[in-house]
Parts: C-alpha cells; sequence; structure tokens
C-alpha cells in the first residue's frame, strides 16, 4: 500500500495516528518501434529500445498499422507507398528484350531487377 503513516499530540496529549494515502504514479505506456518507423510492440513494462509515451486509448487499441516518424504516430492512410523497378547486379533475372518473362537458368544472359521503394507520407 502507499500509505504513509503520521503521528501526532492532539488536545490533552492524546497521540493521534493519520493515515494519508498517495496513489501509485500513473502508469506510463509506450509503443516500441524500430528504426524505420514500424510497430514492434506497446508495452506498459520498461524494456530497452525506441518507444513513444502513448495514452490509454492508443495503447489499448494496440495498432500495428501505423507507424512512428519524428516521435509521431502517422497512420497508414496517410502514407503512400511508390514501387519502381530497377535494373541491378542481383535479383530477379528477366530476359534483356521482355522483362515479363523470368529466367530460372542463372547461366543465360538477361537483366536483373529489384522493387526500389519510396514513402511519401501526407499532412
Amino acid at each position: 500500500m502507499n500509505e504513509k503513516q503520521y503521528v501526532t499530540v492532539g488536545p490533552g496529549g492524546d497521540l493521534i495516528i493519520n493515515f494519508v494515502y498517495e496513489p501509485p504514479p500513473p502508469p506510463e505506456f509506450r509503443l516500441y518501434y524500430d528504426d524505420k518507423g514500424n510497430v514492434l510492440f506497446y508495452s506498459g513494462e520498461k524494456p530497452e529500445g525506441n518507444y513513444i509515451v502513448v495514452d490509454t486509448q492508443t495503447f489499448a487499441e494496440a495498432r500495428m498499422d501505423v507507424k512512428v516518424i519524428n516521435g509521431e504516430i502517422i497512420h497508414n492512410s496517410n502514407i503512400t507507398k511508390i514501387y519502381k523497378l530497377k535494373p541491378t547486379t542481383e535479383g530477379t533475372l528477366t530476359y534483356i528484350d521482355d522483362i515479363s518473362l523470368i529466367i530460372d537458368d542463372k547461366d543465360l544472359e538477361g537483366t536483373y531487377w529489384n522493387f526500389d521503394e519510396k514513402e511519401i507520407i501526407r499532412e
């Protein structure tokens, strides 16, 4: 219990014992995220890692479909992802003349492709 006991002397010399209840500090709810801002987990504990303090409602919702950017929660409806195929030195091998045809044989000549991803955040 979070009680403190105070003893005072009352009128007539009687000892008076006062109990004062002190509520515990409010819990701190945290949202932990990785270096890209993806949610890892929510916790009332205090493990190490990147986190922001969230309110009770956000903690109760425990949404995994949000991102943390500059210390703020951004809902994915405000994030647009753009994917672009770019030629690379590794990735998916396709014919030089037709990138819609994938080559399984690595000995054949072709072009390697990978996705380049970009996120645009709307305010």
